[in-house]
């Protein structure tokens, strides 16, 4: 028995023991699959006849065939030892000279038995460290080991691919590619490296788009464009790798062009390529895959959204307006969960792709999603108020304002669970405004009803803009922003009163320190003794008068918060008021003693007297336009009229965020536990 059928001896033995019943399967190849490969050119006396039996042109390939090719025989793939034997240091040690070869056989040990702890043969070695000679002199002499695999089921064809060696790599194609042209076309399957995947499910062109080298992927594509179709267990194939590398060229080789007579897409895993196009950003590539294989255009990702959903969920406008030029059905195909196009798009505040929708598809500004719910409740609960304002006046769809979801909630019930000031402003009505929903709650009852007893400052402007509505449609409307809960201590406040009681106790021993260091010194001649020198300067007089504000207050406000933690809930109320107000004007009046100590020290410099102005009271200014709208505010007594000059602030405040912690803790009283919606991320 020659060696060749002692190799195919040991194949027998092995695959009582197959375990690869599922990849059969599938269009990828294991090494039982090859190993079955052999078994039957063996049947039909290919070995033994050493290749006589395939008539092929070689002189058409010699020309071709690289040197160190030209000596081997199809034979001498096969012609593996029954041992194998493991490397030790020494022999790794010289790993990469030129020298190692002839070590490695100085010991008597062939060549192709030769492994590591790793499985790793000598060629798996060189192509791991692109050693390229070694690799041409090991193919030469141990072609057999083209196809011997390490311990994660990997050939060498693998370890240059993950690699990324696309010399190593081009050379290992070359020796595939001689010996797949000594077989039968029918034949030529069974020698195929680039369908073979390892324990990962990873082919070797998976290997090396994962590791991002292209060129060395479009090598292997154009050797078998097959693995292109192979997912890995990730269910990630090469395809829709190349797709997310934003490389329209290896994609369009991994489709090739069949023309007409096309079969269908055999993809593994992943097959909604159009999404992955659309969010690389590239419509090229989104045009090669779409003219392919238009039936990708009905895909759907893992969330359900169709490829058009998803565009206008990412907001790429050029790639929804490339899927709209080719249908424009996909606008009334609503995602698993029942959204349509439109809606994932004013969701996220995609406001470009929302006008190019409603554009191209009027109707669809109509279109209401499981809950009923039409775009400008879903502007509203998402807080998405440029789009809520071009809906309202640019799409000719104010009547929807007044349209109830299946909970009985209006666009307005929505802005005001969700705590969206401009919203409310902008949606608020005569009609609307005392429309009830299945509670029977008006907008303004849900607003009182879930007002926080802590200060939540979009909550108060929300009530506010409320107020101000029902104000303006009914003058008699006398409302006064009540709190109907009082505020409790809790254990989580005692830090926040401690911050403020440093703070206070900071500013107190500044500026009472400062009333021992004034500027200009003191007089030391009788009978002044202990005057400061500068007294009779205003300037100097409205520093002392600043800093004794300054110290009072801050001693008001240690005080208070010192009350405060005492535990009485009336009294920690009232204190934690009292101090927040102290406070704020303490920094003021510190702020502007330290004004005119400057005035002061710069003397007659009139210039440097108008910088320090122009620094010091631009600062002040925003402070107090920041400050005030939260102190009035904070002050649930306080008369609505009095708070009418802050009304407009409600424009800056922010609708799109989170809502607050304490209504999230909370189910609203008109939306069912179902249908509790996590609010998205900014835009």
């Amino acid at each position: 028995m020659d060696v060749s059928e002692a190799r195919l001896s040991r194949i027998e033995s092995q695959s009582s023991i197959d375990s690869s019943h599922d990849q059969r399967r599938q269009g990828y190849f294991s090494m039982n699959k090859i190993n079955n490969g052999l078994r039957s050119l063996s049947s039909r006396g290919f070995l033994r006849n050493r290749g006589k039996a395939i008539p092929l042109p070689m002189k058409d390939t010699e020309k071709t065939v690289p040197e160190f090719l030209v000596n081997l025989k199809f034979s001498d793939l096969f012609d593996l030892p029954g041992e194998y034997v493991l490397m030790n240091a020494e022999m790794l040690s010289t790993l990469g000279n030129e020298e190692w070869l002839e070590k490695l056989r100085s010991h008597g040990t062939p060549l192709t038995c030769l492994k590591n702890d790793r499985g790793d043969s000598v060629l798996h070695l060189a192509a791991t460290w692109s050693h390229l000679e070694l690799v041409k002199n090991i193919v030469s002499e141990c072609s057999c080991l083209l196809m011997e695999s390490n311990s994660k089921d990997q050939l060498p064809l693998h370890v240059a691919a993950r690699m990324g060696h696309l010399a190593v790599v081009e050379d290992l194609v070359a020796s595939v590619t001689f010996f797949s042209a000594r077989l039968a076309e029918e034949d030529r399957e069974i020698l195929n490296p680039y369908l073979l995947k390892d324990i990962n499910g990873d082919t070797a062109l998976n290997l090396a788009l994962k590791g991002h080298y292209t060129e060395v992927a479009l090598c292997l594509v154009n050797a078998n464009r097959q693995a292109s179709f192979l997912a890995c267990k990730d269910g990630i194939s090469p395809l829709y790798l190349a797709v997310e590398a934003k490389d329209a060229s290896l994609v369009k080789a991994m489709l090739g062009n069949d023309g007409p007579q096309r079969k269908n897409l055999n993809l593994e895993g992943r097959k909604y390529l159009a999404h992955a196009a659309l969010n690389s950003l590239s419509t090229d590539i989104l045009d090669v895959i779409l003219n392919e294989y238009p039936s990708l255009v009905d895909e759907r990702d893992e969330e359900g959204r169709t490829c058009l959903s998803f565009g206008a969920s990412i907001g790429y406008h050029k790639g929804v307006c490339n899927l709209l030029n080719r249908s424009r059905k996909g606008v009334f195909v609503c995602d698993d969960d029942g959204s349509y196009p439109i809606h994932l798009a004013v969701e996220k505040g995609r406001i470009k792709v929302v006008k190019e929708i409603c554009k191209r598809c009027p109707y669809s500004k109509l279109l209401l999603n499981k809950k009923g719910q039409n775009l400008l409740h879903i502007a509203a609960e998402s807080g998405k108020f440029r789009i809520l304002r071009h809906l309202t006046a640019h799409e000719q769809i104010n009547h929807l304002a007044n349209e109830k979801d299946v909970d009985g909630n209006t666009p307005l019930h929505l802005a005001t669970i969700y705590w969206r000031p401009r919203a409310v402003r902008e949606l608020g009505g005569k009609k609307n405004l005392l429309i009830q929903n299945n509670n029977g709650l008006v907008a303004l009852d849900i607003a009182e009803s879930k007002l926080q007893p802590h200060y939540i400052f979009r909550e108060r402007l929300t009530l506010l803009a409320l107020v101000q509505l029902h104000f303006q449609n009914d003058p008699r409307c006398a409302h006064t922003m009540i709190q109907t809960r009082p505020i409790m201590p809790q254990g989580g406040n005692k830090d926040y009163i401690n911050a403020l009681l440093v703070v206070a106790a900071l500013i107190t021993t500044v500026t009472f320190t400062s009333g021992f260091t004034i500027p200009g010194g003191f007089k030391d001649s009788t009978p002044n003794v202990g005057m400061a020198n500068l007294i009779t300067n205003p300037r100097l007089i409205l520093f002392l008068i600043f800093d004794i504000l300054a110290l009072e207050t801050s001693f008001l406000a240690v005080v208070s918060l010192i009350l405060a933690q005492l535990g009485d809930p009336t009294l920690y109320q009232s204190s934690v008021r009292v101090a927040m107000i102290s406070l704020y004007f303490a920094m003021y009046f510190m702020t502007l003693a330290f004004f005119f100590v400057m005035v002061i020290a710069a003397g007659n410099v009139r210039w440097l007297v108008y910088v320090i102005f122009c620094l010091i009271f631009s600062i002040l200014t925003l402070a107090f336009s920041r400050f005030m709208p939260h102190l009035l505010l904070h002050y649930c007594g306080s008369s609505y009229k009095l708070m009418m000059p802050f009304v407009s602030f409600a424009n800056s405040c922010d609708d799109d965020g989170h809502e607050s912690p304490q209504f999230s803790a909370h189910k609203s009283e008109k939306i069912s536990n179902n249908d509790q919606v996590e609010m998205s991320d900014t835009t």
